[in-house]
């Protein structure tokens, strides 16, 4: 007979033996899969509105010092075009790096010899990450046209920074809940190891069902530094470690009742 549903392991699943008992005799390996979703889709919750704050006010207080200086650009037919005297340089107004390029004459052909991120030809965007040397090339004839200004650039980040929630969200949640589906299936198989001697109490899919359910305090833990921004030392022992101390305590619980 269940006594508990999927709310109960959000709170009971850090102290209760009663409780992975019942997730032992009672739960599906579906349900305990159906709870792992509804826990990583409601801990993402204050996840993801800490990273879009963080964006926001990342974008709020840095994309002007670079707008500002930003020409009007514009795309037609694959050629670039800009009303400025080239080639354009804008910088990073911390310290002069120049962050782009503009040079629609292309006497500025490539990023070899240049700490620039960004280059702008006639005809290509060139782009490569900070600290990295690969150069990725984009043909503006892939860009359609396209106008390119302060007031343009403005709207484009408004847009991105009320959006961005709303398409982070379900891809964090989709990768969290894969993440320790697989998570789940790993501890599993190293229980099932470690616990030959109990095989005949225990099977592979009730370890699994377990160690579902015991992964709560560690998804919740990281729910909570994420949203309040605390950095542990060593998180990730510090997670495999507590994963599987409540993965033993589940099994011991249910081990009491077999043997009771």
């Amino acid at each position: 007979m269940k006594n508990y549903t999927v709310i109960h392991p959000l709170y009971m699943s850090f102290y209760s033996k009663s409780l992975y008992q019942e997730v032992a005799t009672e739960w599906s390996a579906g349900l305990c899969f159906f709870y792992l979703l509804s826990l990583v889709a409601l801990c993402w919750i204050p996840g993801t509105i800490r990273i879009a704050s963080d964006i926001s006010s990342y974008i709020s207080n840095e994309a002007p010092k670079y707008i500002r200086q930003l020409p009007e650009i514009e795309i037609s037919k694959g050629h670039a075009s800009v009303n400025a005297t080239q080639p354009y340089i804008i910088k990073n107004p911390d310290n002069g790096d120049p962050v782009m390029v503009i040079d629609t004459t292309d006497k500025t052909a490539s990023m070899e010899n240049s700490r620039t991120l960004i280059l702008l030809t006639k005809t290509r965007l060139m782009t490569r990450d900070y600290g990295s040397k690969e150069v990725h090339t984009i043909a503006l004839s892939d860009l359609g046209d396209v106008m390119i200004n302060k007031d343009i650039m403005y709207d484009w980040l408004e847009s991105f920074t009320e959006w961005f929630p709303f398409a982070f969200y379900p891809v964090a949640v989709v990768a969290a809940f894969i993440f320790r589906s697989i998570q789940a299936l790993i501890y599993a198989f190293g229980g099932s190891i470690f616990l030959r001697s109990l095989m005949g109490i225990f099977d592979y899919k009730l370890l699994i069902r377990l160690a579902a359910v015991s992964l709560t305090p560690v998804i919740i833990l990281n729910a909570i530094t994420l949203y309040f921004d605390i950095a542990l030392p060593g998180s990730w022992i510090v997670n495999a470690l507590i994963a599987a101390g409540y993965l033993i305590f589940a099994v011991r619980s249910a081990v009491g009742q077999a043997k009771g």
